[in-house]
């Protein structure tokens, strides 16, 4: 009789463990579309949010890192095996290339992936866990600060930040930071685009010269320009702070992002508007000198197309 009821209970454990096998409870568990399981983890990285394409082909806003170098970099920076890398003039040229297949994704500062994936339902932005770990930290990866020229960029550069600090202190830094970029997609809208602030709304009543300020418009919405290469937003209401609280006038030129510092070396520009002030630019130091950091990013990160399944 004991032995009979061994073999029940050994059976009614077996029907038991076939059950819970179909559910599906010995699977891999699944976190952020990520498998814990060591066999798929490294397919899992290389898969947008979606977890439906692989990401081999990136593109970018051109700098003056050479394409080569960019791909190192980011594979290096996003932990993924990139076989090409392509620079592009603007974000309207990197999205085409995006939209066409020529790249699986496209590279952008924490600050402007968030801007671009407000205004454009069609992109999504890659699972964050497939960065490498030189991503993963809560400090600040750098500051959006101003570069000038060397030598003669120096009295302008104090003025510069003697502004930034006090604007800092009384709160007007935050509030164009509140208005212009963190709700910078309003300006966007056929009724935002009346609200925008261009160069023509700037005070510009400085008696003490005219700064010529280069924009190349590679990091929005911190810089923005329309289909005129007009710079509007948060660049044209800050330097209209900047200029009325040193006492200069402000002009705006459009300039290449790929070829920016040599419109500063030859004073086509007294400075550029966006540039980081972190570890990373110490290569090109001897050359320029920065502000203080007006803005922080905290990361890189890589926008893909929104999964239609």
């Amino acid at each position: 009789m004991k032995i009979k009821n061994k073999l029940y209970t050994v059976l009614v454990c077996f029907l038991i463990l076939i059950l819970l096998a179909g559910l599906g409870a010995f699977k891999p568990k699944i976190a952020n579309g990520k498998s814990d399981s060591s066999g798929t983890e490294s397919e899992a990285k290389s898969t947008t949010d979606t977890g439906t394409k692989k990401i081999k082909k990136i593109g970018g806003i051109s700098s003056r890192m050479p394409e080569n170098s960019a791909l190192v970099f980011f594979g290096s920076t996003f932990g993924l095996k990139l076989t090409n890398y392509k620079g592009y003039k603007n974000f309207d040229e990197a999205l085409l290339a995006l939209r066409s297949g020529e790249t699986d994704a496209v590279w952008a500062c924490d600050v402007s992936a968030d801007y671009l994936l407000k205004i454009n339902e069609d992109l999504a932005k890659v699972d964050a866990e497939i960065s490498a770990d030189i991503q993963k930290t809560e400090d600040a990866r750098f500051s959006f600060g101003m570069a000038l020229k060397k030598d003669s960029g120096e009295t302008l550069r104090d003025k510069i930040n003697g502004a930034i600090s006090d604007m800092k202190t009384d709160g007007t830094l935050a509030g164009l930071i509140s208005k212009y970029i963190e709700n910078a997609e309003y300006y966007e809208t056929e009724q935002g685009k009346e609200a925008r602030f261009y160069p023509d709304k700037m005070r510009n009543n400085g008696k003490d010269g005219t700064i010529t300020i280069g924009i190349t418009g590679a990091v929005p919405p911190i810089e923005l320009l329309d289909e005129d290469m007009e710079p509007y937003g948060f660049c044209v209401a800050f330097m209209d702070e900047i200029g009325a609280r040193i006492g200069k006038k402000v002009k705006f030129l459009y300039i290449e992002n790929e070829t920016a510092f040599t419109s500063l070396m030859s004073g086509r520009v007294d400075l550029i508007f966006s540039y980081g002030t972190g570890r990373i630019t110490t290569e090109y130091k001897q050359n320029f000198i920065m502000t203080d950091g007006y803005y922080e990013m905290g990361r890189y990160d890589l926008i893909s197309l929104r999964s239609t399944q």
